[in-house]
């Protein structure tokens, strides 16, 4: 049966005409819950609360651009899932400490990372490449000593003479101890540059958008460091949001909202506006590009992501 709040409402006013005071006082309070009741029944709207994006040791344009990203995504997103609060975890974190944090799901709900065959099962990876592939070409800063052996390089085979700095649980560090290669590994990125300064490794390979960015500390006018030009190395890597398991709704909004703004072309423009240097970079014929097999991707993943990448990233 179905109630008119109006019929209701105005027979409670007839009864208060002609009750007592007494009855007249209980009967408006009667009104007053009714109504009170009327307004608690609407469901109030919730604010999503995301726990996200720790930083590393040191906060730097890659944070700004996944920041900037991730706010896009969730406000692109806001009519067909609600809105939201971004909020930053109170302390930094290394790869090794989002996994922990993102398997409780308590503390942290999202980072940005590359694929780690290690977090399978643990997080849900959100498959859409946030940098688009950019991070696949890899070059090197190396000491200017060994600028000679370097030049002579004409096949990746070669490189296994060398010693290549990583920090510990990076994927790329995976990737080349699968393939045979020497790896010396950093307890933190911070001792990275100093390492390599102290001739403790030869390599320090890096994504076309991190030189870019790094040039100015690894490449002062009295550093011994120089980048190498000659060759450059592709490893395909993609990076994802990916989000603790507790909030599979949010991973859903995530994916929703990446493709909402990839058919928009925003993160194309995005990525340009931040790494166009990077870009230019990457599409530099000069170098000889080895092709080395990323061993922590499933089979299909380059295929599945092709669509989104960008032009100068595919091979």
């Amino acid at each position: 049966m179905r109630i008119n709040i109006f019929t209701v409402c105005s027979a409670i006013v007839a009864r208060v005409l002609i009750l007592t005071s007494a009855d007249r006082c209980l009967t408006v309070l009667g009104s007053l819950l009714i109504a009170g009741l009327a307004t608690t029944s609407r469901p109030a709207i919730a604010v999503e609360q995301v726990i996200a994006l720790p930083n590393a040791d040191v906060r730097d344009i890659r944070d700004e651009y996944n920041s900037e990203l991730l706010h896009a995504v969730m406000d692109a997103t806001v009519e067909a899932f609600g809105p939201y609060e971004l909020i930053s975890p109170k302390r930094p974190m290394l790869s090794h400490r989002m996994i922990v944090e993102l398997s409780r799901g308590d503390h942290l709900n999202v980072v940005v990372s590359t694929y780690k065959s290690s977090w399978e099962g643990q997080v849900l990876v959100v498959p859409f490449p946030v940098n688009k592939g950019l991070a696949s070409y890899r070059v090197f800063f190396a000491p200017q000593k060994i600028s000679e052996p370097l030049v002579r390089i004409s096949k990746l085979e070669q490189l296994k003479s060398f010693r290549f700095g990583q920090g510990r649980g990076w994927s790329t560090a995976k990737i080349l101890e699968d393939h045979g290669f020497r790896v010396v590994y950093a307890d933190s990125y911070t001792s990275l540059s100093r390492m390599l300064a102290a001739d403790r490794f030869d390599l320090f390979m890096r994504g076309v958008h991190e030189m870019t960015l790094e040039k100015p500390t690894y490449l002062s006018p009295d550093s011994s460091l120089m980048a190498v030009d000659s060759f450059a190395l592709y490893t395909y890597l993609p990076a994802y949001f990916q989000v603790t398991k507790k909030r599979p709704i949010l991973a859903q909004r995530l994916e929703a909202g990446l493709k909402k703004l990839d058919r928009a072309g925003s993160i194309e423009a995005q990525l340009k506006r931040y790494y166009g240097e990077a870009i230019k970079l990457a599409s530099n014929t000069h170098r000889k590009v080895f092709y080395l097999e990323n061993t922590n991707l499933k089979p299909g993943m380059y295929e599945r992501d092709k669509p989104y990448l960008l032009d100068s990233n595919l091979r």
